[in-house]
Order: C-alpha cells, then sequence, then structure tokens
C-alpha cells in the first residue's frame, strides 16, 4: 500500500519537468508510505512521478519506486497489492522474463512487456496505477475492478496531474480550487461525490473498473476494463437455484480470498467487531496460521452500539492475540479536524471516526496490515433497509408501476403530496413512483430531491461557490463537463441525483439483461452499491482512515470471484424467511457459533446523534460554525466563516454543515 502522484504535459510546448512540485507531491503523502519514497521524471517525455512506499513485499530497498524496466521503456507508479503476483511471475519467467526484486511491482512492468494494457485481465488484486510507456508514449491511470483504491485527477493548467489523495494536486500551482455545485448538489444525496465528481471542479475521481489513457498525440480517453456482470449459461443459472450449490462456492471462494489476503512481509491482523463478517473473516484466518491478532473499538458514552462482549466471545473462541481501545467524545473531537484533512473532500459517515482509532490501535501493536469485512452486507442483502425496499417493491411498486399508467400514479402524489410535508423520505417515494424513477437509490441516502428543491438551508448553504450566490438554485438547470462526458458518455449532467442511479441501472440492463427490474430487484441493489456506495463512500473510508495511520486494510468479500458469484445468487436465497443475508448465514455454519450468526444486527457505527445533540465538544463547534463566529482552531481565528477558501476548512465547513443538517433531518 503506497501513495502515487504525479503529472504529464498535455501541450505541444516543451517545459522543464519541476522536480520540486514532485516531491512536494510526495510529502503530502508521505502517511500512506513511511518506508521509502523516490520520484522519476524526464524532460524529453514531459512526465513526472511521485512516489510513498509502505512495505509490505519485499521490504529491501529494490521494491523502491517509480520503478522502471531494464531499458527504461515502462515506467510503473503503484498503490496496492497484487495477490496473484508469485503465480504470474512464474508464468512470465517461463516466457522468458528476468526479475531483479521479489516484488509484485516488478510483475506489472514485466506483465505489462508480455501483453499490452490487457495484463490487466490477469491481475488479482486491488490497486491504482500509473503507466509510462515510453516507445509508444502512453501514459495510463488505473483503478482496480471494485475501486478498493483511490486515484483523483485532473486535467487543469494544461496538465493530467493524477494522486492517491487530492491534497497532493495542491501543491500544483496550476491547479484552482473551486467548489463543482453539481457535485455539491449530488454529495447532498449520497453523503459522498459519485464518481466521477469530486467535491472540486475540475478534480475527478477515476471510476472502478477503469482506465484513463494519454496518447502520443494528448489525446485523453477513458475504458472500462472491468464489470462486475458475467454471463453465466443457462445451465449455470439454473444452479444458482440451489441452495447447497450457493452455500458450498462461497465458503470455498471466501476461504481463497481469506488466504491469499494474508499474503505479506510483515505482520498483519483482523479487525473485529463480533458481527458475522469479521467474525467469519477471523476464523477463516485462524484456519490458516492459528494465533490471529484481532483489534476492537468500542465507546464509553455509545452503550447501545457496543459489541465488546461480542468480539470478545469471538476472540476466546478463536484464541486470538486480542486488543480493544475504547473512545469516547473527547477523542472523537480531537481527530474531527485531521479527519476532514485526510479524507481531502466531504465524507458525511462519522464511522470514519473509530475506524481510525481501531486502525491506530493496530499500528501501534506492531501490524502493518488487517482484513476488514466491508463489501458482505452489500453482495449478500445484510441490510433491514434493503428488506424494506425488498417488500415494498414486490407488494406494491412493482405491480402498481405495472397496472397504473402515469397520468393516474401522477395524481395519485398530487393528491396526497400535501399530506406528506413532516414526512420527507414518504415524500420522496411516492414521487419516485409516480415519476417513474427508480425505488433504490442506495443505502446511505441523505436528501432527496423534493426535500432539496423545498428546503432553503439546503438551496443556498453557507459555503457556496461565489457563482452560485448571484443566482437561485431552481434556475440552475445542467452542466456540460467534457471530462464527465467522455468517462460516462450518456450521463446526463442536469441537477437531479437521480440521473447517477438511472445510469448505471441502465447499464445493469444493458449488460445484463436477466436482472431486468421485473426479476430481481436484490440484484439492483447489490449492483448500484458495487457502483456507487461501495467504492466512493466505505471503501474511499477504508482507505484514507487506514492510510492515516500507515495500515494496509485488505477487503476478502470483495474478491472480484466472490463479488461476481453473489450477483448471480437469486434474491430468494439471499433474503429468505424474512432472514436479511440469508446465503451466507448458512454459509458461515460450522466456521462461527450460530449464536453469533443469528444475533441482531448491529453493525459499525458511531454514537453521532449523542455526541451532536448532548455532547460536550459537537455542538459547541457547531455553534460557532451556524452563528458565523470564528472556527475553533487556532489557525482559523483570524478567518470569518464566509472568507475561508483554503482546502482544509473550505471543505471541512462543508462537511459540518451537511452533518449538522442530515442529524436533524434524520
Amino acid at each position: 500500500m503506497c501513495g502515487i502522484a504525479g503529472f504529464s504535459n498535455q501541450t505541444n510546448t516543451k517545459n522543464q519537468i519541476n522536480e520540486k512540485l514532485l516531491h512536494a507531491m510526495q510529502q503530502s503523502l508521505t502517511h500512506r508510505g513511511p518506508n521509502d519514497s523516490g520520484v522519476w521524471k524526464s524532460d524529453q517525455h514531459q512526465i513526472g512521478f511521485a512516489h510513498r512506499r509502505l512495505s509490505i513485499i519485499d521490504l529491501s530497498p529494490a521494491g523502491r519506486q517509480p520503478m522502471m524496466n531494464s531499458n527504461q521503456s515502462v515506467v510503473v507508479c503503484f498503490n496496492g497489492e497484487i495477490y496473484n503476483h508469485k503465480e504470474l511471475r512464474k508464468q512470465l519467467e517461463s516466457l522468458g522474463h528476468t526479475y531483479r526484486t521479489e516484488t509484485d511491482t516488478e510483475t506489472l512492468i514485466h506483465a505489462y512487456e508480455e501483453w499490452g494494457i490487457k495484463f490487466l485481465e490477469k491481475l488479482d488484486g486491488m490497486f491504482a496505477i500509473a503507466l509510462f510507456d515510453t516507445k509508444n508514449q502512453e501514459l495510463y491511470l488505473i483503478r482496480d475492478r471494485i475501486g478498493i483504491k483511490p486515484l483523483y485527477f485532473s486535467t487543469q493548467g494544461g496538465y493530467l496531474s493524477f494522486a492517491s489523495e487530492i491534497k497532493a494536486l495542491w501543491q500544483l500551482p496550476w491547479m484552482k480550487r473551486k467548489m463543482s455545485a453539481i457535485a455539491h448538489h449530488h454529495y447532498l444525496t449520497f453523503m459522498v461525490t459519485p464518481a466521477p465528481y469530486t467535491i472540486f471542479e475540475g478534480v475527478y475521481k477515476l471510476p472502478a473498473g477503469m482506465y484513463a489513457k494519454l496518447d502520443a498525440k494528448k489525446n485523453l480517453s477513458f475504458h472500462e476494463w472491468y464489470s462486475p456482470l458475467t454471463s453465466i449459461s443457462q445451465a449455470e443459472k439454473k444452479q444458482f437455484n440451489n441452495e447447497n450449490f450457493c452455500v458450498e462456492n462461497i465458503r470455498e471462494l471466501l476461504k481463497v480470498s481469506t488466504k491469499k489476503r494474508m499474503i505479506s512481509d510483515v505482520p498483519f491482523g483482523a479487525f473485529l467487531s463480533g458481527g458475522i463478517d469479521s467474525s467469519l473473516n477471523v476464523a477463516l484466518m485462524a484456519q490458516e496460521i492459528g494465533k490471529v491478532k484481532t483489534f476492537t473499538v468500542a465507546f464509553s458514552d455509545g452503550p447501545e452500539i457496543n459489541e465488546l462482549k461480542w468480539a470478545r466471545k469471538v476472540a476466546k473462541q478463536f484464541d486470538t492475540d486480542h486488543h480493544e481501545i475504547i473512545i469516547s467524545e473527547k477523542e472523537a473531537f480531537e481527530f474531527y479536524e485531521k479527519m476532514i484533512y485526510h479524507n481531502d473532500e466531504p465524507l458525511a459517515d462519522p464511522v470514519c471516526i473509530p475506524f481510525y482509532h481501531v486502525a491506530k490501535l493496530a499500528k501501534e501493536s506492531g501490524v502493518t496490515v488487517v482484513q476488514v469485512g466491508e463489501g458482505s452486507d452489500e453482495l449478500f442483502f445484510g441490510y433491514d433497509l434493503y428488506a424494506k425496499y425488498q417488500k415494498l417493491y414486490s407488494r406494491f411498486w412493482s405491480p402498481t408501476q405495472k397496472i397504473m399508467p402515469a397520468f393516474l400514479r401522477k395524481g395519485a402524489y398530487g393528491a396526497a403530496r400535501k399530506f406528506l410535508s413532516n414526512k420527507p423520505n414518504y415524500h420522496e417515494i411516492l414521487h419516485n413512483w409516480a415519476h417513474g424513477k427508480n425505488l433504490f437509490w442506495g443505502g446511505a441516502i441523505a436528501f432527496g430531491e423534493q426535500e432539496k428543491a423545498g428546503d432553503e438551508r439546503l438551496l443556498n448553504p453557507p459555503l457556496v461557490s461565489s457563482d452560485l450566490h448571484s443566482k437561485s438554485y431552481r434556475e440552475i438547470r445542467a452542466t456540460h463537463d467534457p471530462i464527465v462526458s467522455k468517462i460516462y458518455a450518456s450521463l446526463s449532467q442536469a441537477y437531479d441525483s437521480h440521473n447517477i442511479v438511472d445510469y448505471h441501472m441502465q447499464a445493469l440492463k444493458k449488460d445484463a439483461p436477466q436482472a431486468d427490474t421485473r426479476v430481481d430487484f436484490a440484484k439492483q441493489i447489490a449492483y448500484l452499491e458495487l457502483k456507487q456506495r461501495l467504492p466512493e463512500l466505505l471503501l474511499m473510508r477504508t482507505d484514507k482512515m487506514a492510510m492515516a495511520t500507515g495500515i494496509e486494510a485488505r477487503v476478502p468479500f470483495l474478491d472480484h470471484k466472490l463479488v461476481e458469484f453473489a450477483l448471480n445468487i437469486p434474491g430468494s436465497l439471499k433474503f429468505k424467511n424474512n432472514t436479511t443475508k440469508y446465503i451466507l448465514k448458512k454459509a458461515c455454519e460450522g466456521i462461527i457459533p450460530n449464536e453469533i450468526i443469528y444475533r441482531k444486527k448491529v453493525g459499525f457505527a458511531a454514537p453521532i446523534v449523542r455526541w451532536l445533540r448532548k455532547g460536550k465538544y459537537f455542538p459547541k463547534y457547531f455553534d460557532s460554525i451556524r452563528t458565523k463566529q470564528p472556527l475553533v482552531p487556532s489557525d482559523l481565528q483570524s478567518k470569518s466563516y464566509r472568507g475561508i477558501r483554503d482546502n482544509k476548512s473550505y471543505t471541512s465547513a462543508i462537511q459540518e454543515w451537511v452533518l449538522k443538517n442530515h442529524e436533524s433531518h434524520t
């Protein structure tokens, strides 16, 4: 796990590549790679790479990046892990390639030499890669299949600039900071900006399973190299209706996925909440190595969400080397601004706070690699919210959409809307039903379109770029960002967050007709979460908070083979007998105790309601912002609220404002 950064001149004017800027970029990412660093530049090719290294595989200096092949025709800057690099190495050596190191980075170079950009299809891992081919004058920026590793880029100033974190881009003098109005609009709905947007205009996130290519003629193009939708034969489809078939395959896929994610030359462990996902991780790890180091976080002021007793039961069951940390509002508040700094842009998920503290505990205990349970709930229908949507869809939504014409639905909505003024969630659902929009928008939705349009607090947030102050929210209808159009050609850029949902749903229907809305609503949920909430909120949270402490987090539930298999499991086996996660729970039987499998789900959360409403620290802090008084941190004391424009406080203020309003909303 590392941090990568760099830039390439897109113009026809030759400039000297400024090495000081490359050093500044990598220094801003020191937390991602405390063990080593390096830069490479070429004035001839008008490009430079910067790298921070967290040593995991081959701890020697031979693993330093950026790394080049023997004739310096291929340069790689890489963040992540390639779990099958040893198997690929054997294959490449049999084809005549000679290695100089034991790293997975070198395998990327040889694989590209052998297979070109199609080498991506052979990789099994999580990664963000920058690769420059000096012979063909081609630069590739690549994000892994599921989006476990982030990769940001910009085309400002005539350069294609990129980095693992946005803060590295601010080291470049041609980068301008301005909030994106449409990204802000979507953020209010999804609690995170959806790819390819970021909160900053002209700064983008490369979507999962895509790569960008800058060719010799300076043309920038984007390509989807992976989709989790795989075609299966009619015979295979029938097998997925067999419960035993699914249980056996889930067990085997998880066993293989967990084992491969234990490849490391440094100590590793697991986060343990005491729920199904983390407990299963620990159980499968224990089968391989025996003694597992486990780490748990709990709250001194949140007893209703503490799962300490369950984590301790699992730790005792599998005889782990167990570690715990208990935090309060004080620790949460002290980390709050640092959290904003590491996230770079607003990510309204308070779980960032406990995740950081448990990662810090692991690091202080000598562990560098951990396994975490992200992705399980999204793949296997693990939330009660999903069940509520499923019931609504099958009992009301789908039947009435079929038999009621649009004008009748709109009439019913018009008659009922006046009774729903104090029930925004019901209002949104009814509006979407009447207007033929999707029922499910994501597992974490803050404000719907009707609520945004009807609440002045949302129309005119206190810290919106000046060009928005001169026009009303309703006057803004659409924008055209040429980069967004290149990445998602058919995405409507109008100010309607349903466009994000609809884009992915249309892709699902096109690539997998069997997943039509009339067939399997559970597959719609899983696919949308894979394309939006998982990579841009949950996995972004995992990456940023783990890397803030110099920890690599691995996600066995998001092995692409397991993802593909899970997507083909029918919803009737994921939600059966009124039981969420039914098929995974069956797969867990005999591996972890039944009392863990079938206890009531709590979920990894933080007592944010208590902290914001009755806390000693957070309420005063938010009040100072609400009243536009000077902010608490000393470096901001001399600046008025509306005058703040630096990255740290600018994004902090947006997030604080939305968190406060979201809290009252929920």
